[in-house]
């Protein structure tokens, strides 16, 4: 099992007792959620990296009309 650390959070009232009625694990749909936006927020920051990196290249342009010209040169 991975490591773990203790969060405690507090959520407006009648939020647990819903959660249970519907049979919700808050835990398991917390922990779920904090994962994805971590990895949203990597996949952002890995973004912003490759568009910086892009705006370095030499090349520049738009693709599809660049393969449209190509392709019609034939």
């Amino acid at each position: 099992m991975e490591d773990t650390e203790m969060v405690t959070i507090r959520v407006p009232k009648g939020t647990k007792a819903f959660a249970k009625k519907e049979n919700i694990k808050l835990a398991i749909e917390f922990r779920e959620f904090i994962s994805a936006r971590r990895r949203a927020v990597s996949l952002l920051k890995e973004y912003a990296a490759i568009e910086k990196r892009a705006k370095r290249r030499k090349v520049s342009g738009d693709s599809a009309q660049m393969i449209r010209e190509d392709r019609d040169s034939r």
